[in-house]
Order: structure tokens, then sequence, then C-alpha cells
């Protein structure tokens, strides 16, 4: 293939690739690169496990103006002032006016602490004889053997997999979701 076919072809793959892009209605398009939009964290306050208090405040600067913001994919809303939050990790978006957007993660906090809350759960219902005692199965008298899949024991609790041989109370399993969604802290 002579080089001028060659170069004919990346052009046009360029072309397919730049107007499959973000276009506006009439075909045009829209070129966000240079806008400068971001989010900034203004500030965020906590809840507790199981409650929908918590909250954060996000600010949009740069772009074109008109900002409208919003959490995951919901509905977009004209203040960066977010209220009645779970805990949990959010996307908070921003679009402004042209439609350019940005990004940015936000974790609210339960305040569930391992060793105040989860280690004596793990003591008294999992690291115990013919369990998670280190004779046999993963030893859960060690942080960092818990660590190693949080996600998997907030599952298993809330299945009723876990313990094999007891129950935990309904707070007992929502506090142990909190603290895994929470980041698994040791704490």
């Amino acid at each position: 293939m002579d080089v001028n076919r060659l170069n004919n072809l990346l052009l046009l793959l360029f072309l397919l690739v730049v107007t499959s892009c973000d276009q506006e209605a009439d075909g045009v398009d829209k070129d966000c690169s240079g806008s400068g939009l971001t989010l900034t964290l203004l500030g965020s306050t906590d809840t507790s496990c199981g409650a929908s208090a918590g909250g954060f405040e996000v600010e949009a600067s740069g772009g074109f103006g008109g900002y409208r913001y919003q959490i995951d994919d919901g509905a977009f809303q004209n203040s960066g002032v977010f209220s009645s939050v779970a805990p949990g990790k959010y996307i908070v978006g921003v679009e402004d006016s042209e439609g350019c957007s940005s990004s940015l993660d936000v974790q609210i906090y339960s305040g569930i602490s391992f060793s105040v809350s989860i280690k004596p759960i793990i003591e008294t219902n999992c690291a115990i004889s013919g369990c998670h005692d280190g004779t046999g199965n993963i030893d859960y008298n060690n942080f960092d053997n818990i660590k190693l899949n949080p996600s998997d024991i907030k599952s298993r609790t809330q299945s009723g997999d876990m313990p094999r041989n007891g129950t935990l109370t309904a707070a007992e399993i929502d506090m142990i979701a909190c603290w895994v969604d929470d980041g698994a802290l040791n704490n």
C-alpha cells in the first residue's frame, strides 16, 4: 500500500472518530477541551449508619456558566448543595450551558469503627474454633486477612451464609455493611 493511500485511510478514520464525539443538534462538533470546567468539593457532613442525614456542597468553575449538578445518574439540579444523603460513595457531576461536563467522587461516611463495632462481632461470631480462627479457614484474628475481601464479608453476612454456626442481628449486619461501604478501615 502506498503512503498516500495509507494517509488517506488514516485521515478518514480520524474524521470518523471525531465526528462521532459530542455533536450538537446542528451537527457541529462541541469542543470542551479548553473549557476549563472543574468541580470542587467545598465540604461534607457524614451521617450515621442507616441514616440519610449526610450532605455535601460542590462548586463549579470555568466552562461556560449555567451550571447544573447531579449525583450519579440522577436528575440535574441548579444548586451544588446536596442534603439527605446516605453513607456511600457518589459520583457528582456538573454540566455547563454548552453541555461540557466534569465530575468528582464524594464519600459520605457512616462513622462505624472497626475496633469499637466490627471487631467484637468478628471475635464473637467468626474468629472462633471451627470457623475463622486460622485452623483451616482464613484467620479473622488478623485484620490483614479481614481486609482481603470485605465485600465478600458484607455479601455473606447479608445473605445469612456467615456466620456459619450462628446468627447476627439486623443491626450487626447493617454495621458490617456500613463499615465496608466506608472503605473497611482499620479505625
